[in-house]
C-alpha cells in the first residue's frame, strides 16, 4: 500500500523532530475540540507515528478510550515505551487490516494528521464513515502549501512537496464521502515554529520527511553541508494545516 512510502522511520529522531511541534499540535486539537460539540468516548488515531498525536488527543479528551495505529513497528514500540497512559491502546497492523476488525457505528472520532496523502484510494471516507456512531466525527489534518513552502529542503524533495500540497483540500478522494451522508467543515490553523538546526539536518539525512527518499545520500550530505556552512541556530517554519471535519448525519427516522 501506498502508506508505505519510507522504509523506515527512526523512531528517536521522529520525535526528537515532530515533539517540538507540541504546542500547534494543541492548538489544533483544541479547535477540533471545540468543533465537535460532544465528548468522545471511543477515538481512532489513524497513522499516530511515536504517539505524539494520541497524547495531545488525550489532553483534550480524558475520557475517552483511544486506539493509535501506525504500520511501522519502531514507530509503535517507541510510542509504547513513551506515551502510554490510561486510556490508550497502541497497535501495530496494517491501517486496513485493523479497520477491518472495527465493528460499524462504534467510534466517535476518527483523526488524521499529517498522514491522509500517504494512504491510497482502499482507505477513502467511504470506507471509514460506516464505522462512526450518529454524529460521529472524521478529523483530518493536512499540510498547506504555504506551510511545505516553509521547510527547507533539497530542490527535488521541496518540489515533491509542493507538488503534494499544492492543492486545497479535500481532493477526490475525500470528495468520496456521500453528501447526503456526511456534512464537511473547514477550519485552518498556522503559526511558525523554531528547529534546532541539528535537529532538523539530522532529520533530512535520516530522510524522515516527505520526499527525501527520492534523493541519492549524496545529494543530502551535499545539502547538509552547506546548510552547515551557512551557520544557521535555528529554522524556522511555517507549520499550517487544513482541519477537515467530516460528520455524520444524524438518522431521521
Amino acid at each position: 500500500m501506498s502508506e508505505k512510502t519510507i522504509d523506515h522511520f527512526c523512531s528517536s529522531t521522529y520525535y526528537r523532530l515532530f515533539s517540538l511541534f507540541n504546542r500547534y499540535d494543541k492548538k489544533l486539537v483544541h479547535v477540533l475540540k471545540s468543533l465537535l460539540g460532544f465528548e468522545p468516548n471511543r477515538i481512532l488515531d489513524l497513522a499516530c507515528g511515536v504517539g505524539l498525536s494520541t497524547l495531545v488527543l488525550r489532553d483534550n479528551f480524558p475520557g475517552a478510550k483511544i486506539t493509535g495505529i501506525n504500520i511501522d513497528p519502531d514507530l509503535i514500540e517507541f510510542a509504547r515505551e513513551r506515551a502510554s497512559r490510561d486510556g490508550i491502546e497502541f497497535r501495530c497492523a496494517e491501517i486496513l487490516d485493523m479497520l477491518a476488525e472495527i465493528p460499524n457505528n462504534t467510534i466517535d472520532l476518527i483523526f488524521i494528521k499529517s498522514a491522509y496523502h500517504y494512504f491510497d484510494e482502499q482507505i477513502t471516507i467511504a470506507h471509514l464513515k460506516p464505522l462512526l456512531r450518529e454524529r460521529g466525527v472524521i478529523g483530518i489534518a493536512e499540510r498547506t502549501a504555504r506551510s511545505a513552502k516553509s521547510y527547507p529542503l533539497p530542490n527535488i524533495a521541496s518540489t515533491y512537496w509542493e507538488g503534494v500540497f499544492s492543492g486545497h483540500r479535500p481532493n477526490r478522494r475525500l470528495h468520496a464521502a456521500d453528501a447526503s451522508e456526511m456534512t464537511l467543515s473547514v477550519s485552518c490553523l498556522g503559526e511558525h515554529v523554531m528547529i534546532p538546526t541539528d535537529i532538523y539536518l539530522d532529520a533530512v539525512k535520516e530522510n524522515q520527511l516527505v520526499g527525501l527518499w527520492l534523493l541519492k545520500p549524496e545529494v543530502v550530505d551535499e545539502w547538509i553541508n552547506n546548510q552547515v556552512t551557512q551557520e544557521i541556530d535555528a529554522f524556522r517554519v511555517f507549520e499550517e494545516f487544513w482541519l477537515y471535519l467530516y460528520r455524520k448525519n444524524r438518522l431521521i427516522a
